[in-house]
């Protein structure tokens, strides 16, 4: 059988239908021509990465009757930014800690639902009544020194009440920021309601500014705000240092400046977590390996330790896979979880002309702690942040001096933190990273890097010890960093990135990456090409599964 053969269609949908998915899709795939669907003949997928994109794509499409292999190049893990190490005993996610639309009867419960493995993966609420809490501290007191404490309730009508509680004298400026936020975060859910994982970050604003269903005071709020900062979008409603401290307590998801950040991405990541978080109750690493078992139960393959090094192409189709070892997997459709810009290096293309940038990188610290601590025990559902009072720096920080931000998840007080029964508690630690800056450190040996660590772990347990979890240095069983050059190593993401792309104002408002010469079965589902989170990649596999076989879950 040839390459045309094998990619024959038999059915083509009607401008109609194609016309409403493509509506619905604000992040555009590889291809933007007609698609036409599959006529259920199995077909050969090959998935390159395991990151939530490329699972939930292989998982949906071995559980329809295709046979799927995933090739990973990682020796042992699975899961990309989601993956998990072990260290002393102790589980670590090194990446989402929470995830959003998993609530009943939205993608990501369908999602198990149509893979029949909701049962054996329970996700569980966050507690409403902080599932975030925020400490600002600064570092080096002084006589005006300012301390706060803050546990952020689940919705934003209850932020907004607890904030309003907390600072009276702010009240018309709260009020006005979040009827903004909220009237802004229910345009973009309504309007892109077939599909609500649509949460992601290159959202066709002009889409909205064209419609008759929305409001001519909505669309004005949305003109403004299109081009705003947070920092922008602060100043407008003249809030206080102290309050846009709190509301931007958890900008180390974003990884980004609040200077820098767009406003608009804001409000929707922000809108939806609040709109309902959960986390696993067997720990991501156990999600990512159902994912698995459903493509082996279905005849396929989850291969780690293949790193794809080529991909050959005949009559503008990719054919094979060529891995490090020389294996060679043939192909009807590939899909790609790594980066448009990674990608085309695999076909032996330019990657210069790519006009989009990847988001900062964060490294990790994961801390084991002796007996546990009884603190550590109420982060059962909840995050913490630790910040200074300082707007922080995510471009350039100076990675060699104690951190101003930090992000703290507890896989021990969520039950799913123990490889064996411990009293141990773990802790896992996110700060602000520069790519850049740690290269150098590591190009000057082990000893540098392992100096570098050392001092980084330090600073972290050290500022946990005066700031968040009192007595924990005296407990502290280890601390071991997981660099920026450890991810790009681990994951083979850009520069060690966290997120994919970045999510700033210029960004926001780029066209989706336009790539040339692309194969016809070819389909990017990386969190650069379209939106980061595990709600957002199943939401991308779950597109492709439509447009591809009709099938919705």
């Amino acid at each position: 059988m040839n390459l045309s053969e094998l990619l024959e269609i038999t059915k083509k949908k009607s401008e109609s239908r194609l016309s409403e998915i493509r509506e619905q899709l604000t992040i555009p795939f590889f291809r933007t021509k007609d698609q036409l669907l599959w006529n259920g003949t199995p077909r050969n997928i090959v998935v390159v990465g395991s990151g939530i994109g490329g699972m939930a794509s292989g998982a949906l499409f071995a559980k329809a009757g295709h046979h799927v292999t995933v090739l990973e190049l990682n020796q042992n893990l699975l899961g990309g930014h989601g993956r998990c190490i072990t260290f002393g005993n102790l589980n670590f996610s090194m990446g989402p800690q929470y995830v959003w639309e998993f609530g009943t009867g939205q993608i990501g419960d369908r999602f198990l639902q149509f893979l029949g493995i909701k049962e054996s993966n329970p996700f569980l609420p966050m507690q409403p009544d902080g599932f975030e809490r925020i400490f600002i501290d600064r570092e080096t007191p002084s006589k005006n020194h300012c301390r706060l404490d803050f546990k952020v309730p689940l919705g934003l009508d209850n932020f907004r009440g607890e904030l309003i509680d907390m600072f009276p004298e702010e009240k018309d400026a709260i009020h006005s920021l979040f009827d903004d936020m909220t009237a802004l975060f229910e345009v973009y859910k309504s309007y892109f309601k077939g599909h609500s994982a649509t949460e992601g970050r290159f959202l066709l604003a002009t889409k909205i500014l064209l419609t008759t269903r929305v409001s001519m005071e909505t669309k004005l709020k949305l003109r403004r705000t299109i081009s705003m900062s947070v920092k922008d979008l602060f100043d407008q409603h003249r809030i206080s240092p102290i309050v846009r401290r709190i509301l931007y307590g958890h900008g180390g998801i974003f990884a980004e400046n609040e200077s820098d950040m767009s406003a608009i991405a804001y409000i929707v990541g922000t809108g939806n977590y609040h709109a309902g978080a959960w986390y696993p109750k067997n720990g991501f690493y156990h999600f990512f390996n159902s994912l698995a078992s459903v493509i082996w139960s279905s005849g396929g393959s989850v291969l780690t330790g293949n790193r794809v090094v080529r991909l050959e192409t005949i009559a503008g189709s990719v054919t094979k896979a060529i891995c490090a070892d020389g294996s060679a997997h043939d192909c009807d459709f590939l899909f790609s979880d790594i980066s448009p810009r990674l990608t085309a290096r695999l076909l032996g293309q330019e990657d210069e002309n790519f006009d989009y940038t990847p988001s900062h990188s964060v490294p990790a610290c994961c801390i084991g702690v002796k007996g546990g601590l009884p603190a550590i025990t109420g982060m059962k559902g909840r995050n913490y942040w630790w910040q200074d009072g300082n707007e922080i720096n995510y471009n350039s920080p100076d990675i060699t001096r104690p951190p101003r931000m930090l992000f703290i998840g507890s896989p021990t007080a969520n039950g799913f933190g123990q490889v064996i029964e411990t009293a141990d508690d773990g802790l896992v630690v996110f700060c602000p990273g520069n790519y850049e800056q740690e290269k150098q450190i590591y190009e000057k040996g082990p000893e540098a890097v392992k100096a570098f660590k050392q001092q980084l772990a330090g600073d972290i347990v050290g500022i946990l010890d005066r700031h968040v979890f009192p007595g924990i240095r005296s407990r502290l069983a280890f601390a071991e960093i997981v660099s920026s050059i450890d991810i790009e190593r681990d994951t083979g993401g850009e520069f060690g990135n966290a997120y994919g792309r970045r999510l700033t104002v210029d960004e926001i408002l780029n066209s989706p990456i336009k790539e040339e010469h692309c194969p016809a079965n070819l389909y990017n589902v990386s969190a650069t090409k379209n939106s980061p989170g595990i709600a957002a990649g199943i939401f991308t596999a779950a597109l492709i599964f439509e447009e591809l076989t009709g099938q919705q879950i």
